[in-house]
């Protein structure tokens, strides 16, 4: 039971000798106090309302930004897997032009040899 309750009951039970106007007064009184408090908390809640606004917000921000990396990260996947390819078949045609270059080189060695013997001849 609210404390105004508890005065209003005893005035009328005859209690206390508190007059009308005693009665009267202190129930403005904490009508306004009800009214006081009740405003605080409208205004409590309203704060808390608009930081509930910010949070959401905030989340909705942090899953958009979450779902983006993981799209960068698909995509670095993808260019990951097209520069291991590149990279592949970069050393596949060095390593054929090295090879390529020691067959030419082996061949000009058996013509250089084979001068120097036509040479050694003569």
């Amino acid at each position: 039971m609210k404390p105004w309750a508890w005065i209003v009951a005893a005035a009328l039970a005859g209690c206390g000798g508190v007059t009308k106007q005693e009665m009267d007064t202190l129930e403005e009184k904490l009508k306004a106090r009800d009214d006081q408090m009740a405003a605080q908390l409208r205004s409590d809640l309203t704060g808390i309302d608009a930081k509930y606004v910010q949070v959401q917000q905030l989340h909705l921000k942090i899953e958009k930004q979450l779902e983006d990396m993981a799209k960068l990260m698909r995509e670095l996947q993808a260019l990951k897997g097209e520069l291991v390819e590149r990279v592949n078949l970069a050393n596949t045609n060095v390593l054929r032009s090295l090879e390529f270059e020691e067959k030419l080189m082996a061949d000009r060695l058996a013509q250089l040899r084979i001068l120097i013997e036509e040479l050694k001849k003569k």
